[in-house]
């Protein structure tokens, strides 16, 4: 179901996702009650979004995975709404750790270098 959302992405909508980005993770990292799984939500997302901001990225594939992911974090009604208590990012997790080792999978020989 995602692979099919994924192709969908149009990546024209790049600037209007990053800009929502600080907000959703400054509201993410205020939580008093932040667990482990959503530190590492932070910090995936963080990575993303810092990716994008630095290198311009050539392949519409790579862009859709990460923009697709991005999208998925700021949007607060997602498979599990986000104001769900204890459970609501926990999709997010998936599907950003998801693209994040994807990408590593994909490009295992330039990480390495």
């Amino acid at each position: 179901r995602y692979k099919k959302e994924i192709e969908a992405i149009d990546v024209n909508i790049e600037n209007s996702i990053m800009q929502l980005i600080p907000e959703k993770l400054e509201l993410l990292i205020s939580s008093p009650d932040l667990d482990d799984a959503q530190l590492q939500l932070v910090q995936d997302v963080a990575k993303l979004y810092q990716f994008v901001c630095a290198y311009p990225i050539q392949s519409k594939e790579l862009k859709q995975k990460i923009l697709f992911a991005l999208q998925y974090f700021v949007n607060p009604d997602d498979d599990i709404p986000d104001s769900i208590p204890n459970l609501g990012f926990i999709d997010d997790a998936a599907v950003v750790r998801w693209i994040v080792d994807d990408i590593i999978d994909d490009n295992r020989d330039i990480i390495k270098a």
